[in-house]
């Protein structure tokens, strides 16, 4: 009788065996790209956590009670400062990895394996919340169809609507908002409405357990049902991470966009439409994308420090806006002449009192520049990344099983101070985009 106790995704000797040795040479490849290059810029906040939340107060509004007056006119009348609450919850990550005792002991010393089973799970579980934890630091806004409201965890957005799936069928699907560059091939999605991803029940709201088959184009993926039952999919339909217990909608860390926006969006429960100080600067064009230009890049810095006092201090996009920057550079080489020697190895921007750098992400949003200050924007961190041993052990094996299995976990969320110290210069037209 099969051993049911042994998740689909364990590792074992079967399907392990594209690393154990037979007539190969040499080690097994690392091509990752696994760096987050925004939190090299923004600093892990020293505010104390109570239960689940961080609070401190924001100071929104001046008092207004001043004026000049006659010799001898009335005084004016009096005003306060006014402030507002923050409050910032925390978000968990986790990874898991298992293992059964057969793959261990078949990868184990050189003469067996290209590399030990236990080494490269150990070791790619940590890149690959690397990689997934760059993701969610920018976010990706898509707004629900049933009520506009923003939430995190949103992979993209189902721009077409495909037959019902039956079990064990597969179908090509468009995608947008953004397209399937984060979907990869082998990941289990959870699709659906706001409200039906958000009861964590794939039965309610038309939500559907879909396995990524594979990416065929930046607009196109096909999805396969693994599950015994027909799933019905809609346009509009919002996919997050997920599989048949729960899902990630909503759970993920409050990203850059969600951040520098002027959205309605009570960001750390401060009621932006009672404060609309409590948002930050966007420069857009009605969703119409032009040229970037040097004017704008100043405007941006320009307003930040008009609306906040301070100038940015960061600027950040995507890979694809740095092309657009570096066609400006060519152009004028006043601004900053030092860095177009040797391929551009690093860019920097004089808009203001000092040079400001400019980074680029791959995982950053398409036809945007965020104009950051990086002191108003904190890592809180109530447990940093560590392999969960609570229990005294890393590994613990599963009841009734020659299988171990362990997990990683990350507690915290990234939090900001002052929201109006940031602007958003959005919809820049950008050429050949990879993917």
């Amino acid at each position: 009788m099969a051993n049911t106790n042994i998740a689909d995704n364990a590792v074992t000797k079967s399907n392990f065996d594209a690393v154990l040795k037979e007539f190969y040479e040499g080690p097994v490849r690392e091509h990752l790209n696994n760096s987050i290059p925004i939190l090299e810029y923004i600093e892990k906040s020293k505010r104390s956590w109570s239960g689940r939340h961080v609070r401190f107060p924001v100071h929104l509004r001046r008092n207004h009670g001043v004026g000049a007056r006659g010799a001898s006119g009335f005084l004016p009348s009096p005003g306060r400062q006014q402030y507002v609450e923050s409050k910032i919850n925390v978000k968990q990550i986790y990874g898991r990895i298992e293992l059964i005792g057969l793959a261990i002991a078949a990868s184990e010393g050189d003469k067996g394996s290209f590399a030990s089973a236990l080494r490269t799970e150990v070791d790619g579980l940590r890149r690959d919340l690397r990689v997934d934890m760059n993701r969610q630091v920018w976010g990706n806004p898509v707004a629900d169809t049933g009520g506009g409201v923003l939430n995190t965890g949103l992979l993209a957005k189902l721009n077409s609507e495909p037959a019902s799936l039956a079990a064990g069928a597969t179908v090509s699907v468009t995608f947008d908002e953004p397209g399937t560059r984060y979907l990869k091939a082998g990941m289990t999605l959870n699709i659906g409405t706001a409200t039906g991803l958000g009861t964590g029940t794939l039965a309610t709201g038309g939500t559907g357990q879909l396995d990524v088959d594979s990416v065929t184009s930046t607009t196109v993926a096909v999805l396969k049902n693994n599950t015994s039952g027909a799933i019905d999919v809609a346009e509009n339909d919002i996919c997050v991470r997920g599989d048949a217990n729960d899902n990630t909608f909503n759970q993920e860390i409050t990203g850059l966009s969600f951040i520098v926006s002027n959205a309605d969006d009570d960001l750390q429960e401060v009621d932006t439409g009672n404060n609309p100080e409590w948002k930050s600067t966007v420069l857009d064009n009605n969703d119409d994308n032009r040229p970037l230009s040097l004017e704008l890049m100043q405007l941006a810095i320009d307003s930040t420090d008009e609306v906040s006092g301070t100038e940015p201090n960061l600027v950040m996009g995507h890979h694809s806006v740095r092309r657009e920057y570096i066609n400006l550079l060519t152009a004028d080489v006043r601004y900053a002449p030092e860095q177009l020697r040797g391929g551009f190895q690093k860019l920097t921007y004089a808009g203001g009192t000092r040079p400001m750098p400019i980074e680029f992400d791959r995982m950053a949003p398409y036809n945007k520049l965020f104009f950051i200050n990086t002191g108003d924007i904190k890592l809180y961190v109530m447990k940093d990344w560590a392999w969960a041993d609570r229990d005294g052990s890393t590994f613990s094996r599963k009841a009734n099983s020659d299988s171990w299995e362990a997990f990683m976990c990350w507690y915290g969320d990234i939090g900001c101070e002052r929201r109006f110290s940031h602007t958003l210069l959005d919809d820049i037209t950008v050429d050949n985009l990879i993917f």
